[in-house]
């Protein structure tokens, strides 16, 4: 690339950042769902455009988390975290509006990631605010506990108002006596993307989508039981596995 080239690049680079900071601003729903480029790096294994929007939005609140800790070892002023939680939000709500319908179920993972990080900059922040009133060890102790009764309320509240124990999958390959389904993130659920095998059930095919029951194991997530019912309709594991027709 030779000089000229540089300027030119760095023109129109000049030129089309007032529409980007603007989209990143105001942004607006997207008709295709992004490249993610940067994730493709490090994950070896195909995901789906579900999993890799949910895989984003772990890796920002992860970010986020780790940018915050090192602010508050640190010791730099409270306006410092107030502006990494405004950049977190900022991409979180990014994500979520502008490619947040292809998600399965948006809503929970709005909830969810919205609430999460406004109880990890309430929790950072009220631990400055104790750490520069210089109080006793003992108010630092029952702060902790306090945010952990905090995080579990809400975890309940989102339990209660998302939370189901089942789930949609599509069938891979049906095998003897069981089949082999894949099943898409589904934070409502609780259950981890992937395939897993049930037990077959009359109308099983490949490529039906199926309703899952869980059983939720504690802080490893849930895995399915048995189908609860077979749909008309046939899907590939990289659409929605949302059903439109249900038979028995």
């Amino acid at each position: 690339m030779d000089f000229l080239d540089f300027l030119y690049n760095v023109g129109s680079a000049v030129e089309t950042l007032p529409a980007k900071l603007r989209e990143l601003i105001i942004p607006h729903k997207s008709d295709r769902p992004p490249e993610f480029s940067f994730l493709r790096r490090f994950v070896k294994k195909e995901l789906t455009v579900n999993e890799f929007l949910s895989l984003r939005l772990q890796v920002v609140f992860l970010v986020y988390l780790i940018v915050s800790l090192f602010l508050v070892i640190l010791n730099l002023h409270p306006i410092f975290l107030a502006l990494a939680f405004i950049l977190e939000l900022g991409a979180e709500r990014y994500t979520l509006v502008r490619y947040g319908h292809f998600l399965l179920d948006p809503e929970p993972y709005r909830f969810f990631y919205y609430g999460i990080s406004v109880v990890s900059f309430a929790s950072f922040l009220g631990y400055e605010i104790l750490r520069r009133s210089m109080v006793r060890i003992e108010y630092y102790m029952v702060y902790v506990v306090l945010v952990l009764v905090v995080v579990l309320l809400f975890r309940w509240y989102f339990k209660q108002r998302y939370g189901r124990d089942y789930t949609y999958g599509i069938i891979e390959e049906v095998k003897n006596d069981l089949v082999k389904v894949f099943v898409h993130d589904d934070i409502a659920a609780n259950i981890k993307p992937g395939y897993y095998w049930v037990e077959k059930v009359p109308d099983a095919e490949p490529g039906r989508v199926v309703k899952l029951l869980l059983e939720d194991r504690k802080l490893r997530g849930a895995v399915p039981l048995r189908i609860l019912e077979v749909y008309l309709e046939f899907q590939s594991s990289q659409t929605s596995s949302e059903p439109k027709k249900a038979s028995e």
